[in-house]
């Protein structure tokens, strides 16, 4: 065999030898490409942390309904005295869904103090109030001044951190139809915007 065809043979065997001992491995290139892609396919990482597990949708959300606050002229007028909160707040003992915390005067047995937790998910704090309007009244449809009650109320959670504002007004002879939707309302925003983003307890 002639010198050339003996290099051409030695430079072919240790092509085959090198080819054969990086077969089956990785370059450091091909391993940042793969886990490029696992991040763009959303493929778990070793590093990504297990996200908070949220309530289920049958599980209770415990409520702070703070004494609702009455204007000067509500609380001239209203009998007896804390009615309209006490409306307010029966409007939610029924519910399924909504629990809410004892009232910081009542009296709990022990085996509801110990099934009630300390902190509330959702705290609600509510005013209502008396204002002039005019309005179209009388057969003629003239305007004149009537009296208005307008129910307001701060709905807040710190997880999540949301905050709304729930607003309800109409004559005051209607106050007892004008609290059920007002109540109405600030059950929706617990149940359906702020329940399912809820940390699980």
């Amino acid at each position: 065999m002639s010198a050339s065809n003996s290099t051409a043979c030695g430079g072919l065997i240790l092509a085959l030898v090198l080819s054969g001992c990086l077969g089956g491995q990785t370059t450091d290139t091909e391993v940042s490409e793969q886990l490029t892609n696992q991040e763009i396919a959303g493929l778990p990482s070793s590093q990504t942390t297990t996200a908070t597990p949220k309530r289920r949708p049958d599980d209770p959300i415990y409520v702070n309904l703070a004494p609702t606050v009455l204007d000067k002229k509500l609380r001239r007028t209203e009998k007896p005295s804390g009615a309209i909160g006490q409306h307010i707040r029966h409007e939610f003992l029924s519910d399924p869904i909504i629990q809410l915390l004892p009232e910081p005067k009542s009296k709990i047995g022990r085996k509801t103090s110990l099934s009630i937790p300390r902190t509330a998910d959702v705290e609600v704090a509510s005013t209502v109030s008396m204002r002039e309007v005019m309005r179209l009244s009388g057969k003629m449809d003239k305007p004149g001044k009537t009296i208005d009650i307008v129910f307001e109320a701060t709905v807040t959670s710190q997880l999540p951190a949301f905050s709304f504002t729930v607003v309800e007004s109409g004559p005051v002879l209607q106050r007892m139809a004008i609290s059920k939707r007002f109540a109405h309302q600030i059950r929706e925003i617990i149940v359906e915007k702020i329940g399912p983003e809820i940390p699980a307890r």
